[in-house]
């Protein structure tokens, strides 16, 4: 099994980063966007703000996918996925392949983000995967994600749950966790870039 991998350096660094205040938050952000720009990086992407919707509603995914009977971004929502992408242009990060989740949150968060992607079973809410098949399709996650070795950057738009299971990070809606290919088949974490 793959396993994911934070060395103590870094939880150390990153214990100094919360100690120092926004001025070193800034830095640590630009040095995660600077290893974007160097490319061979996976980045997994909580979909950005959706609309309130009741439990059901937030776990149905449309067999159509029809997004009329499922969870939406809202509009503020969109105006972040559309500033997503914006930066990576900004930080001249070059994607290499966009997959997201199959609900319609996340497919509009990577299209208003990126244009084209691909729609990915094993990135769907994990809560909504069937029983005895989330772990394995965590793992092909992880897979995919541990032997990526593009020259840009691998963008997988998922859930809260989903990336904290694969990444052991908390999120909030737009937010990026940055990880690295080890060149054993597993990932480590480089640190988290906030949506704002």
């Amino acid at each position: 099994m793959k396993m994911v991998r934070t060395t103590t350096s870094l939880a150390v660094a990153s214990a100094l980063v919360m100690l120092a205040g926004p001025t070193s938050l800034a830095a640590d952000e630009a040095a995660l966007w600077s290893a974007l720009a160097e490319g061979g990086k996976a980045v997994m992407i909580r979909h950005t703000q959706s609309e309130e919707a009741t439990p059901e509603v937030s776990m149905h995914l449309s067999p159509e996918g029809d997004c009329a009977q499922e969870q939406n971004l809202s509009e503020e929502g969109r105006e972040q996925a559309r500033a997503l992408g914006e930066r990576f242009e900004e930080h001249g990060v070059s994607v290499d392949v966009v997959m997201s989740s199959e609900f319609c949150r996340a497919r509009q968060t990577a299209e208003l983000a990126f244009g084209d992607h691909e729609a990915w079973t094993p990135l769907n809410l994990i809560e909504s995967l069937p029983a005895g098949e989330s772990e394995w399709l965590m793992e092909d996650v992880r897979e995919r994600m541990g032997e990526f070795d593009g020259e840009g950057v691998l963008v997988l738009v998922s859930h809260r749950s989903n990336i904290n299971t694969i990444t052991f990070q908390q999120t909030d809606p737009g937010d990026m966790v940055v990880t690295e290919p080890d060149g054993f088949g597993g990932f480590d974490v480089l640190g988290m870039i906030p949506r704002d």
